[in-house]
Formats: structure tokens, sequence, C-alpha cells
């Protein structure tokens, strides 16, 4: 039997192959489910957490002369490479629903803070600048404590 021309096992195997790509391409591509969110809302939360207290830390440690510049600022960037791979992880997947969209803003506003609190302390030419940075920094890792202890 010949469908358009074609043996019918030839337009089985190509029906075949074209079903198994959108499947696979459906798989990659789906939303995630709000719970699948949230996992990846709490670690992206951890991880600026993770970098706001590094970045409170390392400038309380150049406030007390403990630190050599060339540490802090691999430090800072480190902590700042955190934040914007936090940041691109969270920004990409489409909320699933409006609690997620809702629980995304706070957590972009916490990390939006967190990257100007660390951009200020790496900045910091003086000890008034650097002590309004940490202070910031320390505000905004209470903040994501605060959201990670609350989703749990």
């Amino acid at each position: 039997m010949r469908i358009f021309g074609r043996p019918v096992p030839a337009v089985i195997a190509v029906v075949s192959v074209v079903l198994l790509w959108a499947g696979f391409a459906y798989q990659v591509s789906r939303p995630a489910d709000a719970r699948e969110y949230l996992r990846t809302a709490m670690q992206v939360a951890e991880s600026a957490h993770d970098a706001a207290v590094t970045g409170a830390l390392i400038g309380r440690r150049q406030l007390e002369d403990q630190v050599f510049g060339a540490f802090a600022v691999t430090a800072y960037g480190d902590a700042a490479k955190g934040l914007a791979g936090a940041a691109g992880k969270i920004a990409g997947p489409v909320p699933p629903d409006a609690a997620s969209a809702r629980l995304r803003d706070r957590l972009l506003a916490l990390l939006q803070a967190a990257t100007r609190e660390l951009g200020d302390a790496a900045a910091a030419r003086t000890d008034p600048a650097l002590r309004a940075a940490v202070a910031g920094l320390d505000a905004v890792g209470v903040r994501l404590a605060a959201l990670i202890e609350r989703q749990r």
C-alpha cells in the first residue's frame, strides 16, 4: 500500500519521528507547575541570601582591615556572579499562577537590592560608604531569610 507515493512503513517512521520530536519539545518547553516554580524560586532566594551575607561579611572584614583588597574584589565578583545567575534562573520561566508571579516579583526586587548594595560595597572608597553598603546587604539578607522561612 502507498500513501502520497511512499510505502506505508516510511510514512509511519516519519510520523513517529515527528511525534517523538514534538513530545520532546513539549517536555523541554512546558511551563513549570507551581511546585516546581516554588522550588526554583527558593533555590534562587537561597543563592541570593548567600551572596548578600557573603558581601556583608567581606565588607565588615574590610572595615576591620582583615582582608586584602584583591581578595575583597574577587569575593565581591563571585557574589555578583551568583546573583546574576540567580536572577537569570528566576527571570526565565513564566510563573504558572498568580501566587508564583507575586513571589517572582518580590524575589526580583530583593535580587535588585542585593545587586545594588553589593555593587556599592565593591565600589566603596570610604568607610562610611562601605558601612552603608554592609548595612544594606544585611537588611537584604534578613528579608531574603524571612522570605525563605515563610515558604517552608
